[in-house]
């Protein structure tokens, strides 16, 4: 990763105008300012980015309940994008989810995404089931990956 981007940050309400601009340029179905504004109050509710300079660049929101998380979204701007900068965020949350006793996330992805596929694969999550028509614009199924966390020591 190029060192013009900050390490991964935690994303809260200071940041939201940067984190609906991003959503908005990377996703057809972007999240609301609503939706943003309720979740980022949720304590189970956490988003890391990355930074390039004052701007917000790539983003990975996640929701922890119990001893699971699901990875709700991953945000590169297109001109960020093959950096390496989704997989340090998915990495990120690996450990961030490990540390808090987490010991499985899941998440959904379109199988013609071919780089989120290879992105998720090669970090370890497999392929567990399939939710048909999942997504609304094009009806596309969803493939559900999940990801069994080995618990770093502590």
């Amino acid at each position: 990763m190029n060192d013009q981007y900050s390490p991964v940050l935690d994303v809260n309400k200071t940041h939201l105008l940067d984190l609906l601009l991003l959503e908005r340029s990377c996703f057809a179905q972007p999240w609301t300012r609503e939706q943003y504004e309720k979740f980022l109050d949720h304590q189970g509710f956490k988003v890391l980015g990355i930074f390039r300079g004052q701007n917000l660049t790539a983003y990975l929101s996640l929701v922890m309940v119990g001893d699971e998380a699901e990875i709700l979204n991953l945000a590169v701007s297109p001109q960020s994008r093959r950096k390496g900068l989704g997989k340090k965020l998915v990495s990120e949350a690996i450990q961030a989810c490990s540390l808090q006793g987490i010991g499985q996330i899941f998440l959904e992805v379109r199988p013609s995404n071919g780089p989120a596929l290879g992105l998720y694969t090669g970090l370890g999550f497999r392929v567990v089931g399939r939710r048909k028509a999942y997504y609304p614009d094009n009806h596309e199924d969803a493939l559900i990956l999940g990801l069994e966390i080995t618990q770093l020591p502590g």
